[in-house]
């Protein structure tokens, strides 16, 4: 290689190292993550008051069929 084509290689090199560096800094998740713990404990919140009212009525018919 010459001169100039090494120095054209290591400045590609350096920026390739640079740009994504600075792409990942310039993203902030905290709002998504945020959002998605909202949604998780929504879901949550749901499905136990989904089961409850399943095994309550499993357990309402288990005593009227009992008496």
């Amino acid at each position: 290689m010459k001169n100039a084509s090494k120095l054209k290689f290591g400045a590609g090199v350096a920026v390739a190292a640079v740009v994504p560096l600075a792409a990942n800094a310039a993203v902030d998740t905290t709002a998504i993550v945020a959002v998605i713990t909202d949604a998780a404990t929504a879901a949550a919140a749901i499905g136990v008051a989904v089961l409850s009212m399943h095994y309550g009525i499993k357990l309402y018919k288990w005593i009227k069929g009992a008496g």
